[in-house]
């Protein structure tokens, strides 16, 4: 692997770049095959063909059935959101077939030896990140691994200034702030930099707002002022709509460099020209900037800063050219934005980096890499169970987001009922208390317990959670010597055989025909985790922990669960601890500690109080005492109430209803 060339994919919502590290060390645009730094990320399923890039952008209004754009919000998802010539693809393969275009042009410049990073927003989850890494399969890409877009445009902005050298002179260790919208999507970081040291602190982000949204408000804007002046409407006609928001963009752009810009509107032989400001434009998107401000002003609570500690806030992303957001980040901040590295560059090139510290990693180890790059987790990661006082699901929560990685979480539990023979442990993905909020992202059963094990026998679960984003979930009960493994490695997504078979139509020359004809034999074979991804199932484990210390579940409307479901404590968030060493094998560092304290482990022993199974509990009425008071208390409360009532008609109706004395 030493003569392995490192090459960054900068994946858009609207627009996709290429970089690769050249022979000196520095970061170098790719150009593709029509001498563009940008490849728009659209493509035009043809009969013969798949195009790719400005050709199919150019297209989109003559064959709006033919054409996917904006591909990477339906990431995660069964299916793209709008049909293919009829059909529904897999988005995942519409991202594959913009990857093997990229591919071709890395090959036409950097040659077959190209190790790739492709990049994701921060905030996907982990069935989003496997839907990308799978699509860098099916494309035939070397794929190293995928690395978040704003600490890639943090390691671009790094190598400008001279942070990724030891023996570097940058401008002193700093925090920075990537605010990174893009054009669907938006994320925001904080990083810590120093020199040779990368360490990402905190991230936040919305996976479904980006530059589109502006361009999508545009769209309305003059389409309703099309269909006053003519009473018809231009969005209901896909090539007519495709055409509007080619303009909207142009509109876009020019409101960035004017004050003032026009959008023609054709539609029906009719023709309708709309003005637009761009104080009027602000107005009508002001609601979008503030959700981003919203956003990194959580993002900075959650990482117990100040906007004061905050030296440089780095702008990603073509959507940042707008005046209305540099002006927003500058009253909310007091920071004057920094556009030291090109916003359509700086992900790119600071993902070539990334594959350029992997490769040395992987060489010679941590003294390899001149730099240090610490990730976090975009997202918790927990056990569902439930609730011992309430039986409801409950997510526990043992990693929880903004970790740095690796890390290492422990948590003790305890069998439901007696003579207990399996145990089910499901991970969970997602920040809500509700596991039906959350995805499953796995799942492991310890079988065949020694018959006539009692009720409350202690379960231990550890979570270590690699820098590499691979989990490992262990599951043992101690005294039995009954143990179990989970490796997940984004195991969620298409299965090996879905992707093997959409591999194949990918690389074919052919056009949609290839397509086609794998359609409905894929999506026949059996998706890997698509059902697990889906609000939970009856998959049910079978932990109990004590009552305390609580977690407070929200109220919820729903059926209490069945009484075959796993039960969990609420225990309070783990502490969050300093990584594990760069390098060093995952449980020789620094771990969580137990949830239920220091030298302390969450079971039955620990002085928390018992609980009874509702299964376990005596019907209502068996105990004779119970049910006589119970009968007295009818009793009374009929008598009182016959009484208010004689009294109330007796004084609405006085003399007309008869004495009793």
């Amino acid at each position: 692997m030493a003569d392995a060339r490192a090459v960054g994919i900068d994946l858009g919502t609207s627009n996709s770049a290429v970089a690769w590290v050249d022979a000196s060390g520095q970061t170098t645009m790719l150009r593709n095959a029509e001498g563009d730094i940008i490849t728009p990320s659209v493509v035009l399923f043809d009969d013969s063909e798949v195009i790719v890039g400005k050709e199919a952008r150019r297209l989109a209004h003559l064959y709006p059935d033919r054409v996917a754009e904006w591909v990477k919000r339906d990431m995660g998802q069964p299916v793209y959101s709008r049909p293919i010539r009829g059909e529904r693809l897999p988005p995942e393969v519409i991202q594959a077939c913009i990857l093997r275009k990229l591919k071709a042009d890395i090959l036409a410049t950097v040659g077959p030896t190209a190790k790739a990073v492709i990049t994701v927003p921060a905030y996907f989850d982990e069935l989003r990140r496997k839907a990308t890494a799978d699509a860098g399969e099916m494309a035939g890409l070397s794929l190293l691994d995928i690395v978040n877009e704003p600490t890639a445009a943090a390691l671009g902005f790094g190598e400008a200034l001279g942070y990724l050298s030891p023996l570097g002179k940058p401008l002193g260790e700093m925090v920075v702030m990537v605010y990174d919208l893009g054009g669907g999507t938006f994320d925001a970081t904080l990083l810590r930099l120093a020199p040779g040291d990368i360490r990402t602190l905190a991230t936040d982000g919305d996976v479904q707002l980006g530059g589109h949204d502006w361009d999508t408000r545009l769209v309305n804007y003059a389409a309703e002022a099309f269909r006053q002046a003519h009473g018809r409407d231009p969005r209901d006609d896909p090539g007519a709509l495709s055409r509007l928001y080619a303009t909207a963009v142009e509109a876009k752009h020019t409101l960035s460099a004017r004050t003032r810009a026009t959008l023609r509107v054709e539609y029906a032989g009719l023709t309708c020209e709309v003005p637009v400001t761009r104080e009027a434009f602000e107005e009508m998107t002001a609601d979008l900037v503030e959700r981003t401000a919203y956003t990194i002003r959580q993002l900075l609570a959650a990482a117990g800063l100040q906007w004061s500690d905050v030296a440089r806030l780095l702008l990603v992303g073509g959507a940042t050219r707008m005046p209305m957001v540099s002006r927003r980040l500058h009253e909310l901040t007091g920071l004057t934005p920094d556009r030291t590295v090109n916003p359509d560059e700086a992900v790119a090139r600071g993902a070539a980096i990334y594959a350029k510290y992997l490769l040395a990693v992987r060489e010679g180890g941590p003294a390899g890499a001149t730099f240090k790059v610490t990730n976090v987790n975009s997202h918790s990661l927990g056990v569902e169970g439930i609730d011992p006082q309430t039986y409801r699901k409950v997510n526990i929560v043992l990693i929880p987001r903004n970790t740095p990685l690796p890390a290492k979480a422990v948590e003790r539990f305890m069998t439901k009922t007696e003579g207990q023979r399996s145990i089910v442990i499901q991970v969970l993905e997602g920040e809500s208390s509700l596991p039906g909020e959350c995805m499953a992202i796995g799942r492991t059963v310890i079988r065949d317990l020694p018959a006539g094990l009692p009720k409350g026998w202690p379960v231990e679960v550890s979570f270590e959670y690699g820098e590499n984003g691979r989990l490992t979930v262990r599951g043992q009960v101690p005294g039995t010597h009954r143990e179990v493994v989970l490796d997940l490695e984004r195991d969620v997504g298409l299965s090996n055989e879905g992707i093997s078979r959409w591999k194949q139509a990918v690389a074919s020359t052919a056009g949609f025909d290839a397509f086609e004809n794998m359609i409905q034999e894929v999506l026949n074979v059996p998706v890997a985790a698509k059902a697990v991804a889906t609000p939970n199932s009856a998959w049910s484990s079978s932990l109990a922990a004590p009552s305390a210390p609580r977690r407070e579940v929200p109220p919820i409307q729903s059926q209490p669960m069945p009484l075959d479901a796993p039960v969990v404590s609420g225990p309070t968030p783990a502490r969050v601890e300093s990584p594990l060493p760069l390098g060093a094998p995952l449980g020789s560092g620094p771990e969580f500690p137990s949830h239920g304290g220091a030298g302390r482990t969450a079971g039955l022993d620990d002085g928390a109080p018992t609980f009874v199974p509702l299964a376990d509990a005596p019907p209502a009425g068996s105990n004779p005492l119970r049910w006589v008071g119970s009968l007295i208390g009818y009793g009374l409360s009929a008598a009182v109430g016959i009484a208010a009532g004689y009294l109330l008609i007796s004084w609405l109706f006085p003399g007309r209803v008869p004495r009793f004395w």
